[in-house]
């Protein structure tokens, strides 16, 4: 009655063990990439002899697809290159115009300049002519002054002498 009853054990793990028929230890152990790469290019003597051919093949597709990266990044640089001079050549176009636009703006505020010296300096000569007229005014002016002065001290001798001649006469 024992052979219809399983044993079960005090486990807490949810899944049971399999049973271990040997199976497990005839199959190959499986290594991760690098180590398929490294038994690919070393191979174990206990392996014996492998064919080269595999090897060679991967080799060259890793030197055609260093290759084909190293071209492609070479060809799009290359494009890349060649739009920035193109861009810098456009610059550089676009430069020369505005300088020679900002020439020719010079060149006209320099003869507006050169008008507006010219009328300056004329109007210059002017306020000293005209200086120069309103101080032969003030001349002028002191001249007639004097003179109408003297002329008063003439009229107030008259004055008196015509007073003295009126007076004599009345006296008469």
């Amino acid at each position: 009655m024992k052979d219809k009853y399983i044993h079960a054990s005090s486990t807490t793990s949810p899944t049971l063990p399999l049973p271990a028929d040997g199976k497990q230890e005839r199959r190959r152990r499986r290594g991760g990439l690098f180590s398929s790469l490294f038994n690919t290019l070393n191979p174990s003597k206990t392996e014996g002899n492998r064919n080269w051919l595999p090897t060679s093949l991967a080799v060259l597709l890793w030197a055609g697809l260093a290759y084909g990266g190293y071209a492609f990044a070479m060809h799009t640089l290359d494009k890349q290159q060649q739009a920035v001079d193109l861009r810098i050549a456009q610059v550089q176009k676009e430069n020369e115009a505005q300088m020679q636009a900002m020439g020719e703006q010079i060149t006209l505020v320099q003869d507006e300049m050169e008008k507006v010296a010219s009328g300056l300096a004329s109007i210059h000569e002017e306020l000293q002519m005209t200086g120069e007229t309103i101080g032969g005014t003030d001349k002028t002016k002191q001249a007639l002054q004097e003179r109408i002065d003297q002329l008063n001290k003439q009229l107030v001798e008259l004055k008196t002498s015509l007073k003295k001649l009126e007076d004599a006469a009345r006296a008469w």
